[in-house]
């Protein structure tokens, strides 16, 4: 694909031969003959115009460079698009395996594609153009929109609702059992669990990641959401439209969580806690209290950040009152 076409298809600008053919995008730590090569950092641009690259995709007030240069006011979001026409994925083809185990009652669509030892169950329904992973489980009742992946060893439980655009990575757990028991005695009694799971539009849920269905209700998440790896959604919970969720979150019972939302790794949340639309909470919090919109918080319990940040300063003035020991002259 020439340079020019590529800076058509995401609104960039071309400095040199725009002509140029580009075949593939690579790592600057890999370079290769005809590959595109992004450098978002400035302090790159030397080493990445003296490699083999065919050309280069930079911010646009990286230097002027000898390579000819795609430069896009938001480089990572064209380096998104670029790779997805240069490297499309290829899909199976459509049709169910012979190994596979469709009940009688279930409904896959045409253009669907079930692989190797995967099982729907009764009831279940499978959109068109959907893709159902090698040893993927779909529950009864289960609904799969349109166009959604499913990847192997996926577990989707009975009654849970996933939308179009779908992506759901090996391992995760979709509509399992919420976390809840009540007291008799010394003994604990489980609380069933009948709600459901449903999951919006255009999400994407990491690896190994758990979403619990609700005890009454639904645990919902909205759409465009992007959850991380390794991490645990309990019952009830409700998470906005676009909200960011990174690895090794734990997220309790009947938390609500606002659109454009980030938690970044580590976080914790206990029950019932809403946090407001926009807010971000910051790497290995704990958020013990409810966090306002647009708010950034830190720290265990989590807090204000520039709050945090300045009982960490005055920790440091009255660990160290006199800064920095100084040696004496004899020391070596």
């Amino acid at each position: 694909m020439k340079l020019r076409d590529l800076a058509n298809a995401v609104g960039g600008e071309v400095s040199g031969d725009s002509g140029v053919e580009v075949a593939a995008v690579a790592d600057l730590s890999a370079p290769v003959p005809g590959a595109l090569i992004p450098v978002l950092e400035e302090s790159r641009v030397a080493e990445a115009d003296a490699g083999a690259g065919a050309a280069l995709l930079l911010p646009p007030g990286a230097p002027p460079t000898a390579k000819p240069a795609l430069r896009s006011a938001n480089p990572r979001l064209a380096l998104a698009r670029i790779i997805g026409l240069l490297h499309p994925p290829s899909p199976p083809e459509a049709g169910v395996d012979p190994r596979a185990v469709v009940s009688p009652g279930a409904r896959v669509a045409h253009g669907a594609a079930v692989a190797t030892y995967a099982i729907i169950g009764e009831g279940a329904v499978v959109g068109r153009g959907t893709v159902i992973g090698e040893g993927a489980v779909v529950g009864r009742r289960a609904v799969i929109g349109e166009e959604t992946v499913i990847h192997p060893r996926v577990v989707i439980y009975d009654g849970s609702v996933i939308g179009r655009r779908v992506i759901v990575h090996g391992g995760a757990v979709i509509g399992s059992d919420g976390f809840g028991y009540a007291d008799d005695g010394p003994r604990r009694v489980k609380i069933p669990h009948v709600g459901r799971v449903v999951i919006e539009d255009d999400v994407e849920i990491g690896a190994n990641t758990t979403i619990d269905r609700a005890t009454l209700g639904e645990t919902r998440i909205g759409a465009g959401t992007k959850i991380d790896n390794l991490v645990q959604i309990g019952h009830n919970v409700r998470i906005g439209r676009d909200v960011i969720i990174v690895a090794q979150t734990g997220i309790s019972g009947s938390v609500t969580i606002g659109d454009g939302a980030v938690l970044a790794g580590q976080v914790g949340v206990v029950d019932h806690v809403a946090i407001g639309a926009g807010a971000q909470v910051l790497a290995r919090s704990m958020v013990t209290k409810d966090v306002p919109a647009g708010a950034v918080v830190s720290g265990s319990p989590a807090g204000p950040h520039r709050e945090a940040l300045r009982e960490q300063a005055a920790l440091r003035r009255l660990l160290h009152p006199r800064g920095p020991t100084a040696p004496s002259r004899g020391d070596p």
